[in-house]
């Protein structure tokens, strides 16, 4: 675990740098609020809404049959109450003695619309394998789509809040479901967008579900800062060697535009602009990869006026802002040197933040592992992580 150490004005100053150099090399890849207060007649964070049998073409292996898909109560978005759908995947066999402890996965980038829910079409082969190992070692794993994936509305994308609520709150609702044949005693660990997620669940999670009994967190090529960088974007932004930036800027932008219409965010858009946006809507990520190749894009193609205006500012913040202190169990942070979807020194930033916050980080660093394989890569130490704190 490496530890970066010095005075105040040093950390900043190393930030300031770390942050300028991913601005130039980098770009979008992809706050914990408290949860919000629901009104008398809507159902409770993690309350069960309704469940069914997984599909084979879904199962893992090592999945019970008994494993299931629900639909559960959670936010929409940060402002906004919702539901989710997810999987809920148990060991085969008898639960031991107080149930199957529980990992919370979120996903990595899948695409926006209904039809790219991994409780619909499975999860991605790195990982299926990642849950596969999961269950194999003994551990239940409840694993959301996020809300607006297979259920109402566009997904909230790089909403942390939203999405960290979606993770804890499935949580509970497959206690509700499976009773105590799991364990109170739980993780969470995402990939990705997921990562970005993971950050949020873990700030939130012991005060969410406080009849639970969370342990950790192990975040996974995770972004961070885009609050700093997606008001960057606009008609002067530079072309940037970090793949598929245009793709997460538009899942970004249709997230905005449907869940948050008062910040009018087609004003900031070229046709061209708009157009993608709405193809995003309604295509999957591979698909959208794919149409992108053939007809490149870039950022700046997209905008007619830069994002950088109080109101969206205020926005991103309170939707992107990674939280740096207030965590009160362990973190695990994972990337690789290797990664060109998300420039590492994202996450060296996000290091001494946390670490001058007094958060409690293991870090491992790999080399040589693209950015989706560092989810396996990593999956050893991450076992044992998860043993140090479950058990």
């Amino acid at each position: 675990m490496s530890m970066f150490a010095g005075s105040p004005k040093g950390t900043r100053l190393r930030q300031r740098s770390v942050l300028a150099v991913a601005v130039c090399i980098g770009g979008i890849v992809l706050t914990a609020a408290p949860a919000a207060a629901l009104p008398d007649d809507m159902h409770p964070a993690g309350a069960l809404l309704a469940e069914q049998p997984v599909t084979a073409a879904v199962l893992p292996v090592g999945a019970a049959d008994a494993s299931a898909v629900i639909r559960y109560s959670t936010l929409r978005t940060v402002t906004e109450i919702g539901e989710s759908t997810g999987s809920v995947f148990l060991p085969q066999g008898a639960p031991p003695a107080g149930g199957w402890p529980v990992v919370s996965y979120a996903h990595g980038n899948v695409g926006i619309d209904d039809e790219c829910a991994p409780s619909v079409t499975g999860s991605s082969d790195v990982e299926r394998e990642f849950i596969e190992q999961w269950l194999a070692t003994g551990y239940a794993v409840a694993a959301t789509d996020y809300a607006g994936i297979g259920t109402d509305g566009v997904n909230a994308y790089t909403d942390g809040p939203a999405a960290g609520a979606n993770t804890v709150d499935i949580v509970r609702a497959a206690h509700k479901l499976y009773g105590d044949q799991l364990s109170d005693r739980w993780i969470v660990t995402g990939l990705s967008q997921g990562g970005h997620a993971t950050y949020f669940a873990a700030h939130q999670a012991t005060t969410r579900t406080p009849e639970l009994d969370f342990r950790g967190a192990i975040a996974v090529a995770a972004p961070t800062h885009l609050d700093q960088l997606f008001p960057l974007a606009g008609p002067n932004f530079p072309s940037v060697p970090v793949a598929g930036i245009a793709h997460y800027v538009l899942y970004t932008l249709a997230g905005l535009d449907d869940g948050r219409p008062e910040l009018d965010i087609r004003q900031h858009l070229t046709p061209t602009g708009i157009d993608l946006m709405e193809k995003a809507k309604a295509t999957c990520s591979n698909d959208l990869n794919e149409y992108l190749r053939s007809h490149p894009v870039t950022v700046a193609e997209l905008f007619t006026t830069p994002l950088d205006t109080p109101d969206l500012r205020e926005a991103l913040g309170e939707m992107q802002h990674v939280p740096t202190s207030g965590f009160d169990r362990p973190i695990r942070v994972v990337h690789s040197l290797a990664d060109t979807k998300l420039p590492i020194p994202l996450t060296w930033a996000q290091l001494a933040e946390m670490r001058s916050g007094d958060v409690y980080v293991e870090y491992q660093q790999l080399s040589g592992t693209d950015h989706a394989d560092t989810l396996t890569a990593s999956m050893p130490e991450s076992l044992d992580f998860a043993a140090r704190v479950l058990h």
